[in-house]
C-alpha cells in the first residue's frame, strides 16, 4: 500500500505537467506565412524539412509555406502584411533603402549562387564582350548580383526580363539571347546534360559577393512578436541543418511534394535535386559558418557597393535592420510542476546517481583525451604544420582511393605541380621567418581560387605545392593555372617588405594504368621544364 502511495506521489505531478504542457501548447499554436522565392524546391529545402519533421510545430507554429509568383515582389508582400516572412536576396537591402520597414532575421547562403552564362562558341570569352548583347534576366531585382556585375564594369547590355520566354540553353543555342542569368546550383548541370560548353561569369570572382537566401520579416512583426520571430528562426535553422545532413530523406520529401507522374521522371528529378542539394553546400558553407549568421561588416560592404552601382541612395537608413533575438522567458507556471517531479526523483536516486555520474565523467574524460590525442596525431600525420594544407601522405592516400574510379573511366584526375619562382632569394635575403610568411600567404591565395568539390591543395615541402583535380580536363586545368599565375604575380606585403615572385606550373592527366607516383612524377617533370624557361627571364625581388 505504501508503494502505491509513493507511486501516486511521483507519477501524478508528472501526468499533470504533461497534460498542462499539451493544453498550453495547443492553445498557443500560431499560424504565420512564409513567402518563398520562385526557385526550385531544393533551394527552399530547409523550410520544407522544418515543416515535414515538425520543427515548426515544436515551436508552437502553424506555417503556411507559399511560393511567390515570378513577378511578385516578396519584399512588398511582407511589408504590406500579405505574409509575415519572406525569403529573398540582396533585393531586401534595396527595399529597405526605399523605405520599406523590413528586418533581416537570418542568412542561409553566405555566397550567392547567381551567375551569368554564355556559350563558348559564340565569341564572348570575357565580360567586356557582352557590350550591346541581349541578356535574359529574372524580373525586378531577382538577379541583383548579375545587375551589379554589369554596372560595376559598365557593360551596356540589353537586359530583358520576360515571363513568356522559356529559360534554358535552347534560347542561347538558337541565338534568341546572347547571355542568360542562372543559379549555379542547377545551371551547369543542365548545360552539361544538353551537350553545350558554357562560360560562366561568377560575380563573386569579380568582387560582387552578396548574401542570398535572406529570411526577413517586417518591423511590426519583429516589434510585436519578438518571441515568434525567434521561434521561426530556430525552426528554419533546424530544418536547414537537417536537410543538409540527411540528403536521401530530404530528396524523398521533396519528390513527394513535387508529385511527378512516372518513375523515369522521378529518377531524373532525383538526380537533378541531389546535384543541387550537394552543390548548395559550397554557397551555404555549413561546415565553416553557423547557419543563419549575419556579419555586420559584410552587410555594410554590400550596402556600399549598391550605393556605388547607383542601386540605392547615399545615406539610406539601415538602422535596426538585423534582428536581435530576445532573451528567453521562463514560464514558471509550467515548469513549476516539472520542478516538483525533478526534485522528488533526485531525492529518491540522489546518492546512487552522484556515484554513477562521477564514474561516468571520469570515463568520458579519459575517452575524450584519448580521442583528442588520436585526432591530433592523425591530423599532424596528414597535414603540413606551417600552412595547414594537406601533405604528401594525404595526397597519396587520396590518389590511391580515387585511381580505381579513374581506371573504370568514371573520373579523370589531373595533377598541377607548382614551384615558386624566386622563393630562395626571399629566404636568403630576409630569413626563414619571411619565407614562412610568404608560404602561408601563397597557400591562402591559391586556396581562395579553389572551390569545386574534391579539389585538394597540398604542400609537398619547401616551396612545392600540388593541386589534385579529381575530375577535370586540360582546359579547366589551364584556366586554373592561369588564375594562379596572375594571382601570384601580385606583390606580397610581408612584414619586412613587399616582394614579387612568380610560379612555375606543370600538369599531368591520368592515363590508363598509371600509378599515383607516375601521375605525380609526370606533373613534376613538366613543371621543371617550364621552370627552366622561367630561369631564362628571371626577375629580381621587388622590395
Amino acid at each position: 500500500m505504501t508503494l502505491i502511495k509513493y507511486a501516486i506521489f511521483i507519477l501524478l505531478p508528472l501526468y499533470v505537467g504533461i497534460i498542462s504542457f499539451a493544453v498550453r501548447a495547443e492553445q498557443h499554436v500560431e499560424r504565420v506565412g512564409i513567402l518563398l522565392p520562385p526557385t526550385t524546391m531544393v533551394q527552399s529545402a530547409g523550410y520544407y524539412m522544418a515543416q515535414h519533421k515538425g520543427f515548426f510545430k515544436q515551436q508552437g507554429l502553424d506555417i503556411d509555406l507559399r511560393s511567390s509568383r515570378s513577378r511578385q515582389s516578396i519584399t512588398q508582400a511582407v511589408d504590406d502584411g500579405d505574409a509575415e516572412y519572406g525569403v529573398s536576396n540582396a533585393e531586401v537591402l534595396i527595399a529597405k533603402a526605399k523605405g520599406r520597414a523590413l528586418v533581416a532575421v537570418a542568412v542561409l547562403f553566405q555566397h550567392s549562387p547567381a551567375a551569368l552564362l554564355v556559350l563558348k562558341n559564340k565569341g564572348m570569352n570575357k565580360l567586356a564582350d557582352l557590350n550591346d548583347k541581349r541578356v535574359l534576366l529574372l524580373p525586378e531585382f531577382q538577379d541583383i548580383e548579375v545587375i551589379s556585375l554589369l554596372r560595376k564594369y559598365h557593360i551596356q547590355s540589353i537586359n530583358i526580363s520576360s515571363p513568356s520566354v522559356t529559360r534554358g540553353m535552347t534560347i542561347l543555342v538558337n541565338n534568341q539571347f546572347d547571355a542568360l542569368s542562372i543559379n549555379l546550383t542547377r545551371g551547369p548541370y543542365n548545360a552539361v546534360r544538353q551537350g553545350v560548353e558554357p562560360i560562366i561569369f561568377l560575380p563573386k570572382e569579380y568582387g560582387i559577393d552578396f548574401y542570398s537566401g535572406i529570411l526577413f520579416t517586417n518591423e511590426q512583426e519583429a516589434n510585436t512578436h519578438p518571441e515568434r520571430v525567434a521561434a521561426v528562426r530556430t525552426a528554419v535553422l533546424q530544418g536547414w541543418g537537417y536537410a543538409l545532413t540527411h540528403t536521401e530523406e530530404t530528396l524523398d520529401v521533396l519528390l513527394g511534394l513535387s508529385q511527378l507522374p512516372s518513375s523515369s521522371s522521378l529518377d531524373d528529378a532525383r538526380n537533378k535535386m541531389k546535384y543541387q542539394l550537394i552543390t548548395m553546400r559550397d554557397f551555404i558553407l555549413p561546415d565553416f559558418v553557423p547557419l543563419g549568421y549575419i556579419n555586420q561588416q559584410h552587410l555594410l560592404d554590400m550596402q556600399q557597393q549598391l550605393i556605388e552601382f547607383d542601386l540605392i541612395a547615399q545615406g539610406s537608413d539601415f538602422s535596426q535592420f538585423i534582428y536581435i533575438p530576445p532573451r528567453a522567458k521562463i514560464d514558471w507556471q509550467v515548469w513549476g510542476v516539472w520542478a516538483k517531479v525533478i526534485v522528488a526523483t533526485l531525492l529518491f536516486n540522489g546518492v546512487w546517481l552522484c556515484y554513477l555520474l562521477m564514474i561516468n565523467q571520469r570515463l568520458k574524460r579519459e575517452v575524450r583525451e584519448r580521442k583528442r590525442a588520436e585526432q591530433h596525431v592523425r591530423y599532424a600525420a596528414m597535414h603540413d604544420n606551417l600552412t595547414g594544407l594537406a601533405n604528401r601522405a594525404l595526397l597519396m592516400d587520396t590518389l590511391e582511393h580515387i585511381l580505381p574510379l579513374a581506371q573504370n573511366g568514371k573520373i579523370s584526375p589531373v595533377l598541377l605541380f607548382m614551384d615558386l619562382d624566386r622563393f630562395k632569394q626571399v629566404n636568403d635575403r630576409y630569413g626563414h621567418a619571411a619565407g614562412d610568411e610568404l608560404l602561408i600567404a601563397v597557400a591562402l591565395r591559391i586556396s581562395r581560387l579553389l572551390g569545386a568539390p574534391g579539389e585538394l591543395l597540398t604542400r609537398l615541402g619547401g616551396d612545392e605545392f600540388v593541386i589534385l583535380l579529381p575530375n577535370a580536363d586540360l582546359q579547366y586545368a589551364a584556366q586554373l593555372s592561369d588564375k594562379i599565375e596572375r594571382t601570384l604575380l601580385q606583390s606580397f606585403a610581408l612584414s619586412v617588405c613587399n616582394v614579387s615572385i612568380g610560379i612555375s606550373i606543370g600538369y599531368s592527366i591520368y592515363h590508363s594504368n598509371m600509378s599515383a607516383d607516375e601521375l605525380l612524377t609526370g606533373a613534376d617533370n613538366k613543371m621543371y621544364a617550364i621552370k627552366s624557361e622561367h630561369h631564362q627571364k628571371r626577375k629580381k625581388i621587388v622590395c
